[in-house]
């Protein structure tokens, strides 16, 4: 289920999308595939409160 109906960026069509979200920390990069909400417009990224969270941990 998606938390918002249209972008808060520029009103665009979001979608669920599986995506590759880059990390940078220090001399350390890692990749992870996770599902985020995508408009189709301008490509802003909504990512869960859970998600946000593991990018943290990380």
């Amino acid at each position: 289920m998606l938390s918002v109906e249209k972008c808060p960026i520029c009103g665009g069509e979001i979608v669920i999308k599986e995506v590759d979200k880059l990390l940078r920390g220090g001399n350390h990069t890692a990749i992870l595939k996770v599902s985020a909400e995508v408009c189709l417009s301008c490509g802003e990224r909504l990512y869960s409160v859970e998600t946000v969270r593991k990018f943290a941990k990380i």
